[in-house]
């Protein structure tokens, strides 16, 4: 990508930092002819091979290493070769900076709102206005209504590339020491009375315990909302067809009371919202706590821990709470990086071809195997990774697969074997009726997203003030009407307006 006006790149780069939520209505510029020079390089005849740059947020468990095997498949497949940079902190500064010098034909967006807010600058390029190149994703789409409604402008049009498969690791849920509960003949408990109970007994035979960890501010009641039929923020109620607000729901005060209970009588950590991941992990390590609320940790804290041995943790069925409960998890789906394509890239063709690519059956298989005799083999019948890959880590370590850049679609499944029959047995359950539904993924105008950003800050801020005080004590139950009333008072119907609306747009946008 060549200079362009430097003075119209500072001007964009400064909209995009001023309108860090903002989707502005202007149209993409979708251009396929290009408007500037690129930095690939080209080899002509037919074994032609393009260079496209690329810019990557890289995980620090797995940042990128520029000899990693996946790219040379794609090079061998596609004829395409990839410049990547990948800026080791503050990516989402690295991504604006890059607007104003020479801008990556690829690059990944951290979130939908970022897509659209530069898409709608005309800086990013429109997917649907090319989809006659783009089959596997058009089809991609066409069997998952679900994504598509996640990933649109909120005019309808699609600057966002989503990842799929990979969302898996993100599934949160309960788990409990099964091998403390199995010395003790204890049950796992089904409903939050029963875990009242439980945790007694528990306290009783470990009094230095908290026998319930949750740990870093109140992140934990997303997913234990769920079990109480309610959710921690605006959502849908599918059955209702209508927007609600949980916070201020009776279900969401009886969770609190629960909370409040166990804070008092010591069966939670007093310092739970200001514990870290490090403190949760000693707590589990030192026998001072016994059932969890977290990622699905089955197989990775015993190794973390050192503590291979005596150490065991299950699944455990989220318990149900109140009248209203379910066995449900809270799961929203979907990674929130997805992919983009630069509006005035010079090689639009490749970039397709590309990214279309990483949609077929044939690029989600390559994406997430590699290349047989290389990064797997074939046994009985099953694919085999390497045997130094002793985890899906290492995988995406050592080969780059699964890793941001190196794919759109990957099967999880492939990766199961490396897992315990525990961890496998209990993302099937997950999956099979312990999940609330998965909540829609809204894009909103810049109005809206205006009204989003003054409200829900005044909102939040009260809310979360408010919640701790409920389940510290500080504040009594006696409030709640007050405290409901003043939620309002901050706009929460102006708020609730914006996501309905947004929410029947994109429906509209769908059934088009």
């Amino acid at each position: 990508m060549s200079n362009k006006s430097v003075m119209s790149k500072v001007l964009l780069i400064l909209a995009m930092v001023l309108a860090t939520t903002a989707c502005s209505t202007q149209n993409s510029n979708t251009s396929s002819s290009g408007t500037s020079s690129s930095t690939s390089n080209a080899k002509s005849g037919n074994n032609r091979t393009v260079t496209l740059d690329m810019m990557v947020f890289q995980h620090p468990s797995w940042p990128y290493k520029e000899d990693w095997a996946i790219y040379k498949y794609y090079e061998e497949k596609l004829g395409i070769k990839f410049k990547v940079t990948a800026p080791p902190s503050d990516y989402d500064t690295a991504l604006n900076l890059a607007f104003a010098g020479d801008t990556p034909d690829i690059m990944i967006v951290s979130n939908l709102t970022q897509a659209n807010t530069y898409g709608g600058s005309g800086a990013l390029l429109n997917f649907f206005d090319h989809l006659d190149k783009l089959p596997n994703y058009s089809k991609f789409l066409e069997d998952h209504p679900e994504v598509k409604s996640a990933i649109l402008s909120a005019d309808g049009k699609n600057y966002y590339l989503p990842h799929y498969g990979l969302e898996q690791t993100n599934r949160r849920s309960w788990t409990y020491r099964d091998d403390i509960f199995k010395k003790h003949n204890l049950k796992a408990p089904t409903t939050w009375d029963e875990m009242y109970q439980v945790a007694k007994e528990l306290k009783k035979l470990y009094p230095d315990s908290y026998p319930i960890a949750i740990y870093d501010n109140l992140t934990g009641l997303t997913n234990t909302a769920a079990g109480f039929g309610t959710w921690f923020g605006a959502y849908v109620d599918y059955e209702k067809d209508e927007w609600r607000y949980g916070p201020i729901e009776d279900s969401f005060k009886e969770m609190l009371r629960y909370l409040n209970l166990f804070y008092k009588e010591g069966l939670i950590p007093p310092d739970f919202m200001a514990m870290k991941r490090d403190q949760f992990n000693d707590l589990l390590a030192q026998d001072k706590a016994f059932i969890a609320n977290d990622y699905m940790i089955m197989d990775e804290v015993p190794v973390i821990i050192q503590r291979t041995n005596d150490f065991s943790l299950d699944y455990m069925t989220p318990p149900i709470g109140g009248d209203h409960g379910k066995p449900h998890n809270a799961y929203d789906g979907l990674l929130n990086r997805g992919m983009a394509v630069a509006a005035n890239t010079d090689n639009l063709d490749e970039v397709l071809k590309y990214v279309d690519f990483l949609y077929s059956p044939e690029g989600s298989e390559l994406a997430t195997y590699g290349k047989e005799g290389e990064t797997y083999y074939v046994k009985d019948g099953n694919r085999r990774f390497n045997d130094e890959f002793v985890s899906f880590g290492m995988i995406r370590t050592s080969t780059g697969i699964a890793t941001y850049g190196s794919h759109l679609v990957v099967d999880m499944n492939a990766y199961a074997y490396m897992s315990s029959d525990k961890f496998n047995e209990a993302m099937v359950e997950i999956k099979n009726g312990h999940e609330a539904p998965l909540q829609p993924r809204l894009a909103y105008t810049k109005e809206e997203n205006d009204t989003l950003t003054f409200k829900n800050a005044e909102i939040n801020k009260y809310r979360d003030e408010q919640i701790a005080k409920f389940i510290l004590g500080q504040s009594d139950f006696s409030t709640w009407d007050q405290y409901v009333s003043e939620i309002k008072k901050l706009g929460l119907a102006e708020v609730m307006k914006v996501h309905e609306d947004a929410y029947r747009r994109a429906q509209s946008f769908l059934n088009n």
